[in-house]
């Protein structure tokens, strides 16, 4: 029968508990510590450098000498970060179980059973991802080559050809100085007739001239990975091109956890306050280092709730003698944002 009062005295109080029977004469509350995890994301470029049809004649009839002259592929490091997520770390599991002049119905849970408050009715919200970001791949293509002259069509041989788009290449560039300088047979009634003009010069230009030069083709991708934080870790994980990441991690205030916990107290020594069944976690760090061949990409010290300590609050916050007093818990890291009694 206490069971059932307890049980229908939680759900009166509108906050968010897990009830659920531990042994079939008394019921708890069962809770969790917060684990974090960790992903590491790193963004990069590829580049995909295509020679031209005319590269062989681009410095002889353009005067350029740094036309691409075979395929190949470069990769360029941009953001690198870290993403965490909060989950139950159920190797740290707790049971309340009532007690006359506990008012742990007050106590308010995640739907993952992590602790939020206590007389704080938990609000809801999204408590997993520290940081997000769109993540889509895109691609930059070159200018299409626009049709060749009559003339050009004729030839036929590649220098033949060569000769002929760079004709057309150095005629484009006439043009444009006759607009320009006010010289051109049909100059432009407006500006904005000769801002299309010139516009539609510069992309037939840069589309012949890429003949000539080759393209090259951007694709911005990244990569995620799963980094354990309560681990050591000094490895190469993966390899962009030529390059290399290397992670580096180390973990501060390690410890072993606790097995499944049952919340019942031991004998406090005299004068001590007397522990309850309400932990808090005391949560340890790691230091995350990422570095290329040639640059330190990142280096952050993170909180990391399961390298934590579960230290038990006095049964004095729970108790009448308490004011009803109000608790506030980082979901994230299973420490104590605030507590205070209002007045």
């Amino acid at each position: 029968m206490k069971r059932l009062v307890f049980f229908f005295a939680a759900m009166l109080c509108g906050v968010y508990v897990w009830a659920e029977t531990v042994s079939p004469t008394e019921m708890g509350i069962r809770y969790y510590m917060p684990k974090t995890k960790v992903t590491l994301t790193v963004e990069y470029t590829e580049t995909t450098f295509v020679p031209g049809k005319y590269a062989e004649w681009a410095e002889e009839l353009l005067g350029v000498d740094n036309a691409i002259m075979e395929d190949s592929v470069a990769y360029t490091i941009g953001e690198t970060y870290l993403t965490t997520e909060t989950v139950a770390d159920t190797s740290r599991c707790y049971i309340v179980h009532p007690e006359a002049g506990l008012k742990m119905q007050w106590l308010s849970l995640t739907r993952d059973g992590l602790l939020y408050g206590y007389n704080m009715p938990y609000a809801g919200g999204n408590e997993r991802k520290r940081k997000q970001k769109d993540e889509k791949e895109t691609t930059t293509t070159s200018i299409q080559p626009v049709s060749l002259l009559e003339e050009t069509i004729k030839c036929d041989s590649l220098p033949c050809q060569a000769r002929s788009v760079a004709k057309q290449i150095y005629q484009l560039r006439d043009n444009r100085i006759y607009l320009l300088s006010g010289d051109a047979e049909n100059q432009p009634a407006d500006g904005v007739s000769m801002k299309a003009i010139l516009k539609e010069i510069d992309h037939q230009e840069q589309a012949l001239v890429e003949l000539f030069m080759g393209t090259e083709v951007k694709r911005k991708k990244h990569v995620d990975i799963a980094i354990d934080p309560a681990a050591d870790m000094d490895s190469v994980v993966f390899c962009i091109g030529d390059d290399s990441i290397r992670v580096y991690v180390e973990p501060f205030g390690h410890h072993e956890a606790p097995a499944m916990e049952t919340g019942k107290k031991s004998k406090p020594k005299k004068g001590t306050p007397v522990p309850s069944q309400i932990y808090f976690n005391q949560p340890g760090s790691t230091q995350i280092v990422v570095s290329s061949l040639y640059d330190t990409l990142l280096d952050e010290i993170i909180p990391v709730a399961q390298l934590g300590v579960s230290v038990p609050l006095s049964t004095d916050l729970f108790t009448e003698n308490g004011g009803r007093m109000k608790i506030r818990f980082d979901i994230k890291t299973g420490n104590i944002l605030s507590i205070y009694r209002p007045e």
